[in-house]
């Protein structure tokens, strides 16, 4: 088991990706909070972790709102014994051309994904520089950190940030033997993906 003794925190992972990557860290022996809106989602996730003998917590979380980005890491850092990773997985997408896209909606998803990654981030580099030993930040980029496509101005703007906050985190979390890094998968079929198919 990789990860015994270890502590890592997903959001948006009560489905898709984050959930996938919530039951493969406890099967490698992480105690995992799951943080996401949907809270009886999360609390399912925790409950399919428990049944096999791991730790868990499930979280709500709106990753938007610093209260509750704050309050949901410090209780699972209290729940859990500390936060060793976190997995900075939680986002939307909406799907439009430029010139119609209202600014409400692009706000949304830079929000959740851009805000929503420096909420989680700071708030866990917090218990990681405090605990002394180190960590490990990973955040849910796209082929759009790299790329762009027609009708995804606000997801790839944001995905692209995504690379510049990670490489700014890298640089100074190397002190504290804190390390970041950026995953960019292409096509997954996710909820999230099944929504844009027409």
């Amino acid at each position: 088991m990789k990860l015994r003794g270890k502590t890592a925190l997903v959001t948006g992972a009560a489905s898709g990706i984050g959930r996938e990557i919530a039951l493969l860290y406890a099967r490698e022996g992480a105690a995992v909070a799951i943080a996401d809106l949907n809270l009886a989602g999360a609390e399912a996730v925790q409950s399919e972790i428990e049944a096999k003998g791991g730790r868990a917590l499930g979280l709500a979380m709106d990753v938007t709102s610093e209260a509750q980005v704050d309050q949901g890491i410090d209780r699972a850092a209290a729940a859990l014994g500390g936060i060793d990773i976190l997995v900075s997985n939680a986002g939307i997408q909406i799907v439009k051309p430029i010139h119609e896209f209202p600014f409400e909606e692009w706000r949304k998803i830079i929000a959740i994904h851009l805000d929503g990654a420096f909420l989680t981030t700071r708030a866990a580099l917090r218990h990681m520089y405090r605990q002394g030993r180190g960590g490990a930040i990973v955040y849910m980029g796209s082929v759009h950190s790299k790329l762009a496509s027609p009708l995804k101005a606000p997801y790839a703007t944001a995905k692209h940030g995504i690379l510049g906050l990670c490489r700014t985190v890298a640089k100074e979390g190397a002190a504290h033997r804190v390390r970041a890094n950026v995953i960019c998968p292409g096509f997954v079929l996710t909820p999230l993906v099944k929504n844009q198919i027409p």
